[in-house]
């Protein structure tokens, strides 16, 4: 009776997880990478190493990608830049052997004070514009003199400083700077097997007990961060040309769509595009095939004014001698 309770209970907590969770669809392809879980990940890896293996892992639930569409799920590669105080964690797929797509970028800075801000953010070709997570927490404010003493205390939600996670220190410590993803196109750990992607139902039904504790935000508060990842990030022309990614300058799915035209009477059926005149120019001359060029008329030969024949100098003629 117990069992068949607990099953119950957890039947109905899984249905309300996924109607919950079913708003995130965007219909975009980076509905199949979970940017929460790519946080809880980081927030539990010792280093970038176990950071990557923890992407990779089947259990975890934080990849269903097929960007290459070879009906496997994409092994995630975990690639790093710096500059200052800015850390950039980049999660990437490659999608041939000459192209990489980025997933997403978690973006860190440390104050002056110590304190470490870290958001991630999805890449704009999977997502929809400005998709920022961020860890956050809620607190409660005390009423103050102003409000009255019979105030309710107000919940505020404030961003973490994030320095006591294992896998920050470990970003701003010596290794750091010599640590680079090991696998590359066609070469991938030996621990790794791919699957077959789960269906969304399926994958957004998975129970995520922290989706609370990572939260989307409007506001970047790691713009040093964010500018250097900018100018690095790595888009592959195959992932462009799919159906499920966003074009560059589109803010939602529905702009991407093109409108329907109408065909008028009149219209090439095999192109069904409206014939229309040329625009010519007045100053340029109509073209014509050589079978229509007409024969230029002959014009009658000017001829030369006739001129006055030379006339050579008078001589006088000579006398003959006279005899005497």
């Amino acid at each position: 009776m117990r069992s068949l309770s607990f099953l119950a209970a957890w039947v109905i907590a899984l249905s309300t997880s996924a109607a919950t969770q079913h708003a995130d669809s965007t219909g975009l392809a980076g509905d199949g990478f979970s940017l929460r879980a790519a946080l809880e990940m980081f927030r539990q890896a010792k280093d970038l190493d176990a950071f990557e293996q923890a992407l990779n892992t089947t259990d975890n639930h934080v990849n269903n990608l097929d960007l290459d569409n070879d009906g496997e799920v994409d092994y995630v590669h975990v690639r790093t830049q710096a500059e200052g105080e800015s850390r950039v964690v980049v999660m990437q797929v490659s999608t041939s052997k000459e192209e990489a797509q980025d997933i997403a970028a978690i973006q860190m800075e440390r104050g002056a004070d110590g304190s470490v801000k870290l958001q991630i953010r999805g890449d704009e070709l999977l997502y929809p514009e400005n998709t920022i997570v961020e860890p956050t927490e809620e607190v409660k404010e005390m009423p103050g003199k102003a409000r009255g003493p019979m105030a309710p205390a107000a919940q505020m939600t404030v961003w973490v400083n994030v320095w006591g996670w294992p896998s920050v220190q470990w970003c701003y410590g010596p290794l750091w700077w010599s640590w680079n993803t090991a696998w590359y196109w066609g070469y991938y750990p030996t621990w790794w097997r791919p699957w077959r992607p789960w269906g969304w139902r399926a994958w957004w039904g998975f129970p995520r007990p922290y989706y609370g504790w990572y939260q989307p935000v409007n506001v970047c508060r790691v713009t040093h961060a964010h500018s250097v990842y900018m100018h690095r990030r790595s888009v592959s022309a195959a992932v462009q040309r799919r159906p499920d990614v966003r074009p560059a300058g589109v803010r939602n799915k529905d702009e991407a769509r093109p409108a329907q035209r109408t065909v008028k009477p009149g219209t090439n059926e095999r192109t069904k595009e409206t014939r229309q005149q040329p625009r010519r120019s007045p100053t340029t001359k109509p073209t014509q095939r050589p079978s229509e060029r007409t024969a230029p008329t002959k014009q009658p030969q000017r001829q030369a004014p006739a001129r006055s024949p030379s006339r050579s100098p008078s001589r006088q003629p000579q006398r003959a001698p006279t005899k005497r």
